[in-house]
């Protein structure tokens, strides 16, 4: 019996102690299962934050993504020219359509598969802000749209490109005076009065806004910096203080921002050359009777009167420009084109010469023709637009022809404007633009619509054009800018 009862009391302890030895099974699961769940939702929080950056804009930093989703923006293989939120209304001809978005989708998905550290360096900086780099490509040119119904009569347009801000500007001349559109800021679409007074041509060098302007149609200088911080102090005063519009006189010169050319008034054309031999620049007015030259002093930052030359203009004078002869101190000023009377001579330049003392002017009883523009590419090479043609001619007014340059150009409609670039010609006419090659004569880039009546408004730095229905000539414009295409001369 002591046997037995030994056998069951070990029998009763084993089973009170088995149940104490192996840890408990719930508690080890959960312990195994949080922290894989949490740190599961956090590497998907990281990883949106991460893509979105990549996938909308490469080239800003991570810190730039709100904490929430940001709503749907275009996709980056739209081919819009100003990615700023404005939308643009662009043209393409031909085989152009299928060429841009081509080029963006490959850009697209090379940026989804680079990190974003190695694209920051290997994005370069853009020059200004507001334009980013279009892809030059083969029939790429567009029309990107800027502003909107604009109820301004314009005359004329230019950029600028803020030294402080990196921030490009367009400016235009117009009736109701000078206005501004900053192109980093299309989303605002709102356009900025610098000036008050009638302008209708100017010219930008450096921080200085060439313009003719006023009813007397005088040259004005205009510091642009200052016009930009006038405007705003403008814009914070309670009541206007009409400045621009108290005589000279009561404004102290130190001042005032736009200032007078003296002896200018009723100048009718301007015009501005870089003579490449000296690095000199000059800038050239046609009055009334006589015609007037200036040097650029850029110790001074400003146009000082070099020459004044009295003697009767053609009237109408249609065009003004300066042609560098590099045995000449001062460029020859060309009034007018005519026909040309010697043996291969296809048009003759009527030109003055500042560099002579006794004979400024050389007569001849021959009617001028009709020049739509003339340009000066290299030392004695000469573009000629008449009507519907181009001729490449030299200082004499011969044709010139080399494997580079064709000698004729002609058009199946009539030019109004022309653009010169690197290696080809744009010129534009009542319905749009066509490019071609100087040295093959082959379309290039080519932009129509029987819709719509364009007009060049601009060609320095940035093409700038403005376009109305063509049955409603009368209704305001849209402005537009060219975009795709190589840099101008």
């Amino acid at each position: 019996m002591s046997l037995l009862k030994s056998v069951e009391e070990e029998l009763h302890q084993r089973s009170t102690i088995k149940p104490k030895v192996p840890p408990p099974l719930p508690p080890k699961p959960k312990s195994v299962f949080i922290p894989q769940e949490s740190s599961a939702s956090e590497d998907d929080n990281q990883g949106t934050i991460k893509r979105c950056p990549i996938s909308e804009s490469p080239a800003r930093p991570a810190s730039y993504v709100p904490p929430r989703p940001p709503p749907p923006r275009l996709p980056p293989n739209k081919p819009n020219a100003l990615g700023n939120g404005v939308g643009s209304f662009q043209v393409n001809g031909g085989r152009d359509t299928s060429s841009l978005p081509q080029q963006t989708d490959s850009r697209a998905s090379k940026s989804l598969s680079v990190p974003t550290r190695k694209e920051k360096k290997d994005v370069p900086k853009p020059i200004s802000n507001g334009l980013p780099p279009t892809p030059q490509v083969h029939m790429g040119a567009c029309f990107s749209k800027v502003f909107n119904g604009c109820p301004l009569k314009i005359y004329c347009a230019t950029s600028w490109i803020n030294p402080e801000t990196r921030d490009q500007y367009l400016i235009f001349g117009a009736e109701e005076g000078i206005y501004t559109l900053n192109l980093n800021e299309l989303h605002e679409t709102s356009m900025e009065q610098l000036f008050p007074r009638r302008c209708t041509w100017m010219y930008v060098m450096n921080n200085c806004l060439l313009s003719i302007s006023g009813k007397a149609s005088q040259l004005y200088s205009h510091n642009l910096p200052g016009l930009f911080d006038y405007a705003r102090q403008m814009q914070k005063l309670p009541v206007a203080i009409p400045a621009h519009k108290l005589p000279d006189r009561m404004l102290p010169r130190k001042f005032a921002v736009s200032a007078k050319i003296p002896d200018t008034k009723w100048c009718q054309k301007c015009c501005v050359v870089r003579n490449p031999y000296t690095s000199h620049k000059y800038l050239c007015g046609a009055l009334q009777s006589s015609i007037i030259l200036l040097e650029w002093v850029e110790q001074m930052q400003k146009f000082m009167l070099i020459k004044h030359i009295d003697f009767p203009l053609p009237c109408p004078l249609m065009m003004l420009e300066m042609l560098v002869v590099p045995e000449q101190e001062y460029p020859l000023v060309c009034v007018s084109v005519s026909k040309g009377t010697d043996f291969n001579q296809v048009v003759k330049f009527e030109t003055v010469n500042p560099n002579s003392t006794s004979s400024w002017f050389t007569e001849t009883d021959t009617p001028q023709s009709d020049v739509v523009h003339v340009t000066q590419l290299e030392r004695d090479t000469i573009l000629v637009c008449l009507d519907r043609c181009i001729k490449i001619v030299n200082l004499q007014g011969r044709l010139k022809s080399s494997r580079k340059l064709s000698s004729e150009l002609t058009f199946d409609f009539q030019i109004e404007s022309i653009v010169c670039l690197q290696d080809s010609v744009l010129a534009f006419w009542k319905h749009g633009m066509q490019g071609r090659s100087f040295r093959s004569n082959e379309i290039t880039q080519e932009i129509s619509d029987n819709t719509r009546i364009f007009r060049l408004l601009g060609s320095d730095r940035v093409v700038v054009l403005e376009s109305r229905p063509t049955d409603n000539p009368t209704a305001n414009s849209n402005l537009y800018i060219l975009a795709g295409h190589e840099n101008s001369y």
